[in-house]
Order: C-alpha cells, then structure tokens, then sequence
C-alpha cells in the first residue's frame, strides 16, 4: 500500500501530537518528573543492540508494526524508523504503573486475537489494507473490539506521538526546528506545505 503524500499526513501528525501532548501520556505524569521521561527516552536511544525492557521481542515487532501505521514514511522517517516502539518499551517499563503496563500488553494480545480470528495469520503478517481496517474497527471501538481496545488504541497513539516527536528526526525534519530563533514576522506567509514548530 503506497504511503499518503506529505500533504494529506500533516493535519494527522499534527493531531497526534496535540494528542500525545494534552492526554496520551496522562499515565506518565504522576509517576515520573519531565527529567526521568526524557532520561528514559535518552535510554532508549543510546545507539546500543537495544534490549526489550518489558515486552517481549514479539510484543516489540508488533508495536513497531502498529506505530509505522499509526505514523508511517512519507518525506520524512516513520515512526518505526526512528525507534519509537523502543522509547514505548522503555517508558512503559520505567514509568508505568504494573496495572497499566499490564493493559498495554492486554491490548496487544487482543489485537493478535483479532488477527488470528479473522485472518488466521498474526496481525503482522496482514495485508496492509486488512491491518488498517483492524484498527479503524480498534479506534471506533467496533467489533471485534470495545471500549477497552478503543481506549488501548488511543493510549498507544499518544505513545507514538510523544516517542516520534521527541526524536531528532520528528522534532527536526517533521517539524519546523529553529535553533536559534529570529525576531518577530507578522504577516507569515503560510502555504498547505508550512511545517508546524518544534516545541
């Protein structure tokens, strides 16, 4: 399945970014300062053969596969390019709450479910249209999924959001970097290409 062009992912990266931001990682907060995320997420980037944290290899691949769509290769690198299912890994083992990384893992194994029930393959494995469609049904909490895959969905989306634009390439490359700002422009010319700002 060919990737979107830029155009039409940046209003959905955009999204999941405001979403990452305001509630995806509202498990995080009570339990870990703004130091101890980005040192976990450090962790997780250090460039070593990484290592599982809490998943297994397979929860691992899969989290992957699911963060590439959630957030694939356009003009810029996906979501599984730049290890954002490592820095979920990470976080998830660091700063979470045994309940709720027990619900993270609840939530991939339903998917696998649904795979296997319905195309007796792993979700993997999939064709890319049937792995989508999965996941519409996941994020409208339809059958074969409720309201508790549907909020596992939404959870993760805002893992990949926050592991992709903390990373260099979605803090730098998907969005617009100025290392050291300029003064004010008003009258900025924007145009459907315009990046939105590193924060």
């Amino acid at each position: 399945m060919p990737n979107p062009p830029a155009t039409a992912a940046q209003p959905r990266r955009s999204a999941l970014l405001r979403l990452g931001a305001l509630c995806g990682l509202a498990g995080l907060s009570g339990l870990a300062s703004s130091g101890e995320v980005l040192a976990a997420v450090a962790a997780a980037r250090s460039g070593a053969a990484y290592q599982p944290a809490l998943l297994t290899r397979d929860e691992l691949q899969l989290t992957g596969v699911l963060a590439e769509l959630i957030i694939p290769r356009t003009d810029t690198p996906g979501a599984l390019e730049v290890g954002a299912h490592q820095v979920i890994d990470h976080l998830l083992k660091v700063c979470s709450l045994e309940a709720e990384q027990a619900r993270f893992k609840a939530g991939l194994a339903r998917i696998e479910a649904a795979a296997q029930a319905q195309g007796g393959r792993r979700f993997g494995a999939l064709p890319a249209a049937r792995q989508v469609a999965l996941l519409q049904a996941m994020d409208r909490g339809r059958a074969p999924f409720d309201a508790d895959g549907q909020a596992f969905f939404r959870q993760l989306k805002g893992y990949v959001a926050f592991a992709y634009y903390t990373s260099e390439a979605g803090a730098t490359r998907e969005l617009a970097y100025l290392p050291i700002p300029g003064g004010f422009q008003g009258n900025y010319k924007l145009t459907r290409s315009t990046r939105n700002w590193a924060i």
